[in-house]
């Protein structure tokens, strides 16, 4: 055994014990440890290991009991040499250049965009990966207690005698009169399917609706893996804006996003109406997408289509929230009865049904009320992050990107300039300890997405700053350094000239616009938004050549020094490191703007 090496980890989640006992039975049946070979005694493994001798002799009789060892009196402890028998033999496998499998994936549509988040996510320092979930997040004492009561005596009988039906009629019931009607979806027993995830409920729809014939309409943003098995199977797929854009195709099948509470008084209920009324004249079918709303910023404003479809023409896919789940969320279809049953056929049929045990623990936390409760602590929590995130994005990266979302989700979609490759840029980024994830839309590579799920709140604005070192420093995305200036800086007297009493315009990186006054007493009065709803105080000076600023809130509150030059009515602000930081429009007296000319003149 000296020759048999076991290496542990102290900081794995798992027990000493537990991995030793993992160890063992992988030797085992990788054939490393032969049947009927000797195995040390506990002492000895003990030091081997580096573990106590009680950890060793603990593993050994777990083992003992599930026969993979065999103890002999006065003899010790051996492999059993029953264990093996089911293995089949290995072979040589000559070794082909292309085998056939990869020969039938060569004329499959592939997805150049495609990112992998690494498995070791979570020891990176900024993780802004969306759809990875933050442990902080999920409230375990309370799925305790759901897999406890799901896991109970009673419920195993249930899973042997009744079986994944009968989990499933237990969850739906659930979903059916506690998810769905906040909606405003009224659905029977026989009109809901649970899914593996809304991905895979996505996939069934598809598999039942379009032919190589069916014209689809995907509404932008889509799901991208969805895109590709369309692709991959030769339908015709159209990218939309809109979700009924003109003209549309007869009888085409669209697959649109349900973000209700994105879409303002444009999409109330007379609206929808009309949008059904639409799809009926072109013999449409809508598969509308319900994104599970993890930060809402507003009241929803209007019912899923869904609940207003009298004629059968929409079926709804949704899923439960990931975001408070030890695992894949659960997804559900809600269509015609005739349909979910063809569904569930289908889905039997793929073998894609869902474990009991993960159905009646689902249910149990619906029931108990610990989903609705921990949906509203996750909503606080990822609202606070994500206005961290914009407000980062808005302090390190203005001038640089610009940013999109939509009501409900936990991440921004972020644009920089059109040279900029997302893909190389996530690439820099992974080497300092920054997570984001590329995007591809089109021949458009400058979109990357930055999602809060899986990152504290006190480490957003350290990572978008050490992003923002990346961007700036690379002059194929617009950046400008102070030395390659062809105007000289303002010094102290012209800068005090030139900035007392004038007005700076420009939008922030969501897009509102903002207004700085800066008034000679050295006072800041900054609006932000449409309706100057956003408003701060500070106060700015020039020291040393250079003009300082500090909010009271806005910019963390905190005092920042620029180097300035002026040319025309532009201002360019350069940080001490002399990148360019920010721009704006520079609104003067006309006496000031005149001064302010004479002097860039040579």
């Amino acid at each position: 055994m000296d020759d048999f090496t076991l290496a542990l980890d102290p900081t794995s989640s798992l027990s000493l014990q537990h991995q030793l006992r993992r160890k063992l039975v992988d030797a085992i049946n990788r054939g490393v440890l032969r049947p009927g070979r000797r195995l040390p005694s506990s002492r000895r493994l003990a030091r081997l290991a580096g573990v106590s001798r009680n950890t060793v002799a603990l593993a050994y009789d777990a083992l003992l009991a599930e026969g993979h060892l065999v103890s002999r009196a006065r003899s010790g402890v051996f492999v059993a040499s029953d264990v093996p028998a089911g293995r089949v033999a290995a072979m040589t496998r000559a070794v082909t250049p292309i085998s056939p499998v990869v020969e039938r994936l060569a004329g499959a549509a592939t997805d150049d965009a495609y990112f992998r988040c690494p498995n070791n996510w979570h020891k990176y320092p900024y993780p802004f990966i969306d759809g990875c979930i933050d442990p902080a997040l999920i409230p375990l004492a309370e799925w305790r207690e759901a897999m406890r009561l799901a896991c109970s005596r009673q419920e195993a009988l249930r899973w042997s005698t009744e079986g994944a039906v009968s989990a499933e009629a237990v969850l739906a019931e659930e979903i059916r009169t506690k998810i769905l009607p906040a909606q405003g979806i009224d659905a029977n027993a026989d009109e809901v399917l649970m899914t593996l995830s809304s991905r895979h409920a996505l996939q069934l729809v598809a598999e039942l609706l379009v032919r190589r014939a069916t014209p689809v309409v995907l509404e932008e943003p889509c799901d991208h893996e969805l895109r590709r098995r369309l692709l991959d199977r030769q339908v015709e797929v159209i990218l939309s804006d809109s979700c009924f854009p003109e003209p549309m195709p007869q009888n085409a099948v669209v697959f649109a996003s349900a973000q209700p509470c994105a879409r303002s008084a444009a999409f109330a209920r007379e609206n929808q109406r009309a949008l059904l009324e639409a799809a009926a004249r072109s013999g449409c079918i809508f598969v509308e997408h319900e994104v599970p709303q993890e930060v809402r910023d507003t009241p929803r404003i209007a019912p899923a289509l869904r609940a207003l479809d009298g004629s059968g023409r929409v079926v709804h896919v949704g899923s439960l929230s990931p975001l408070v789940a030890p695992g894949p969320a659960p997804g559900m279809i809600v269509a015609d009865p005739r349909f979910i049953e063809r569904a569930r056929q289908l889905r039997g049929t793929l073998g894609a049904d869902l474990p009991p045990v993960h159905q009646h623990a689902w249910a149990h936390f619906i029931s108990l009320g610990h989903y609705a409760a921990a949906l509203a602590r996750a909503r606080r929590m990822l609202g606070d992050r994500r206005r961290e995130l914009r407000d980062a994005l808005n302090h390190y990266l203005h001038k640089f990107v610009t940013i999109e979302t939509f009501a409900g989700a936990s991440a921004y979609w972020v644009r920089g300039a059109s040279r900029l490759d997302a893909a190389e840029l996530a690439r820099c980024a992974a080497a300092i300890g920054v997570l984001i994830e590329p995007l591809r839309v089109g021949e458009h590579r400058n979109l990357f997405r930055l999602g809060v799920t899986g990152i504290p709140r006190d480490r957003i604005r350290a990572g978008i700053h050490a992003l923002s070192r990346i961007i700036r420093d690379d002059p194929a995305q617009g950046s400008r350094r102070l030395a390659d200036e062809t105007l000289a800086p303002l010094d102290a007297g012209r800068l005090r000239a030139a900035l007392a009493g004038a007005t700076l315009l420009y939008n922030t990186v969501y897009g509102d616009p903002c207004t700085i006054e800066m008034r000679r007493d050295g006072v800041l009065v900054g609006r932000a938004g449409y309706a100057s709803e956003d408003c701060d105080r500070g106060r700015w000076w020039i020291d040393a050549g250079r003009w300082f600023r500090q909010w009271q809130s806005w910019a963390y509150g905190e005092a920042s020094g620029y180097t300035i030059v002026i040319d025309g009515d532009q201002m360019r602000l350069y940080s001490a490191d002399g990148l360019l930081a920010d721009t704006a429009v520079i609104t003067r007296p006309a006496r000031a703007r005149a001064s302010g000319r004479r002097q860039q003149s040579p």
